[in-house]
């Protein structure tokens, strides 16, 4: 009883924390200014080919150091050790680099060029964290580079052609779309919507039952993988704001991630919303 008490606070917590990180969130991170229409949400390809790109250099000149630097001592050892060496170095780099063309080209054409959801896993284990911090140094906003990762994301994940079956397909909502003022708890069973129509679990649980599919509702993250771990989806079709998006399909990886963002009339963590359509398309794209 008590460890379930202590998951219950721990995830209050969660929720408290991100709630106040988002209420600290430099303004340059949340554009809201008490409409819906301040926090568009704006294809931004061209930043994210930008980074992309001025990674894929960084990486060159970091090779080349990482290589000359250790040659100079690797020569004492055995004159054979800095061409080895040099080899192994070539190799990696040029499969990160054409891992970054094959994501650019398919970022320009707008569909998968040359197998280039296979190189999704290197997209968000190594460039996404390159160009984070890259976007900091340059002062880019951050939720504009979230913003283009999942839009690319969701590409690379359509142009998987991956088919799934409705009962291994998992949709994950955030809480925080549940009426405000809503008395009836469906984080534990989201059958208990009673559908009133103010806000969108209604239409939500319609979907549900039109095709067959599990539907959550999340209360946080930590909720979120447990549900992850116990239902083991083959894909997932999430909702949230950029940040959590971003995170989760992290987190998910291998999974394919379909990821929709909310809508924030009333700012963050507090009265969002979705766009039906999306996240009916989002499931079309998973069961054909």
């Amino acid at each position: 009883m008590a460890k379930g008490k202590s998951l219950i606070e721990r995830e209050q917590g969660e929720e408290s924390s991100a709630f106040l990180r988002a209420e600290a969130e430099p303004k340059h991170l949340v554009e809201w200014s008490g409409s819906s229409e301040s926090i568009p949400y704006r294809s931004a390809k061209g930043i994210f080919l930008g980074l992309l790109s001025f990674c894929a250099f960084i990486i060159l000149i970091a090779g080349f150091f990482f290589w000359y630097i250790p040659s100079v001592g690797l020569v004492n050892i055995h004159p054979a050790l800095p061409i080895i060496f040099g080899i192994g170095l070539t190799v990696i780099s040029v499969a990160i680099l054409t891992g970054a063309i094959c994501l650019s080209l398919a970022i320009i054409k707008g569909r998968d060029i040359f197998f280039s959801y296979k190189f999704r896993g290197i997209l968000i284990k190594f460039f996404l964290p390159l160009m984070m911090m890259i976007g900091g140094i340059l002062k880019i906003p951050r939720i504009k580079i979230e913003q283009s990762f999942i839009e690319i994301n969701n590409q690379l994940v359509k142009g998987m052609g991956r088919r799934v079956k409705p009962e291994r397909l998992l949709i994950l909502m955030p809480h925080c779309i549940q009426y405000i003022d809503c008395k009836i708890k469906v984080t534990q069973n989201v059958r208990n919507c009673v559908g009133c129509g103010k806000c969108e679990i209604g239409e939500l649980v319609g979907l549900s039952d039109e095709f067959g599919i599990d539907l959550f509702i999340s209360t946080g993250g930590t909720i979120a993988r447990r549900k992850v771990y116990e239902k083991r989806p083959n894909a997932i079709v999430a909702v949230a704001c950029e940040r959590d998006l971003t995170s989760g399909i992290q987190d998910a990886y291998p999974l394919p991630v379909i990821a929709v963002v909310n809508k924030r009339p009333q700012g963050y963590c507090i009265g969002t919303g979705v766009d039906i359509s999306d996240v009916r398309n989002a499931i079309r794209d998973f069961l054909g």
